[in-house]
C-alpha cells in the first residue's frame, strides 16, 4: 500500500514524495481528469487530499485503473467504468 497527498498547483494536480526526491510532480495524460472526476464531491479538496494505492484491489478500493502498457519507464492506466 502506497499514499501520496496530491493536490492543486497552477492548474493541475501535482504531488510530492519526499523518498523519490520529487516536489511538485504533475500527473500526466488524462490522470489529471481522473482526479477530478473521481474528487468531484469532495468540498475543499484543492488543497490536497489522501490518495491510497496498490498494485492490488485492497479492502474499501473506490476506483480500479487498468495497465496498459509500460512505455518510457512510466504507465499507461485506463479506468474502465468511464471510459478514460
Amino acid at each position: 500500500m502506497m499514499v501520496i497527498f496530491p493536490y492543486r498547483h497552477n492548474q493541475t494536480w501535482v504531488f510530492d514524495d519526499e523518498r523519490m526526491g520529487l516536489v511538485q510532480e504533475p500527473f500526466v495524460s488524462g490522470i489529471p481528469k481522473m482526479i477530478d472526476i473521481f474528487i468531484q464531491d469532495i468540498a475543499n479538496v484543492d488543497e490536497g487530499f489522501k490518495l491510497l494505492f496498490s498494485a492490488n484491489p485492497f479492502p474499501s478500493y473506490q476506483i480500479e485503473l487498468i495497465l496498459v502498457k509500460e512505455e518510457y519507464g512510466g504507465h499507461w492506466y485506463r479506468w474502465s467504468e468511464k471510459n478514460l
